[in-house]
């Protein structure tokens, strides 16, 4: 946390952390905001020298982007019940991560006949802290207002949803958009070949069958970087109200 963005006492970032040692609401927000300028950061630092638009790789800083400042907005809206659940949902997921990482060396044989006993039984330590934490978290989240597993895809569309929750068409239009981004930018959509039927392509035909060249625009990256700007700027305001006011008087950061 920086030291020139304190979280005030008795502010409702403040009163969401009360109890929760270890897993503090800020932490999990404040997280998805680090991510969202870090990537938002780096395009920047492309742009400044001549940017080559590679269009199956070039829109994935945008896409992280969109997900730490979704994660962030995610968090920070909704009543304190929300909000505490839904951090410790994040907390719980990186964990369950982080001991799954652990277990594909675990269970390589490779890694326990080769590597050395010590870095073996540390692994195997690491992965009872995390078995811990996992419970505890599990048991925090009992009878909490967020039900299921949890879902990036789920919390980018409740992310949209806040961020356009006007209702009107100008907004369902964002709401779309904000998806679009999500699934097509996707790290996974860049190694295959299925958004070639989505992003303009150069369709030639040859021998009975297709030709298709993905191509990109500098309007279509910036649509792809103004969306996640847009979530950012977002998941700053409402990082701002929760940090330095009290729920009472936060009354334009409900969710709905």
């Amino acid at each position: 946390m920086s030291e020139h963005e304190p979280v005030a006492p008795g502010s409702s970032l403040a009163k969401d952390d009360e109890g929760l040692i270890g897993y503090p609401v800020r932490s999990a927000a404040r997280y998805g905001l680090i991510t969202a300028v870090d990537h938002l950061g780096l395009i920047a630092d492309l742009a400044k020298d001549e940017l080559t638009l590679r269009p199956s790789a070039i829109f994935t800083p945008a896409r992280a982007a969109l997900l730490g400042s979704s994660q962030a907005v995610w968090i920070l809206t909704g009543r304190r019940p929300q909000r505490i659940d839904r951090s410790l949902a994040v907390a719980l997921d990186e964990r369950i991560q982080h001991r799954t990482f652990i277990r594909d060396h675990l269970n390589d044989a490779y890694v326990t006949d080769n590597f050395s006993s010590g870095f073996v039984h540390d692994l195997r330590r690491v992965d009872a802290e995390l078995t811990d934490e996992i419970n505890r978290l599990n048991a925090l989240r009992k009878g909490t207002a967020y039900s299921g597993k949890f879902d990036t895809t789920r919390m980018m569309r409740e992310a949209a949803a806040h961020l356009t929750k006007a209702g009107e068409v100008d907004d369902q239009w964002m709401r779309l958009a904000l998806s679009y981004e999500w699934r097509i930018a996707s790290a996974a959509a860049h190694a295959r070949s299925w958004p070639m039927q989505v992003r303009k392509t150069e369709t030639v035909s040859a021998g009975g069958g297709d030709i298709r060249r993905m191509t990109s625009s500098v309007e279509e990256f910036a649509k792809s970087v103004g969306v996640a700007v847009l979530m950012t700027s977002e998941a700053w305001r409402l990082w701002d109200l929760r940090r330095e006011m009290a729920d009472s008087f936060c009354w334009n950061c409900w969710s709905g």
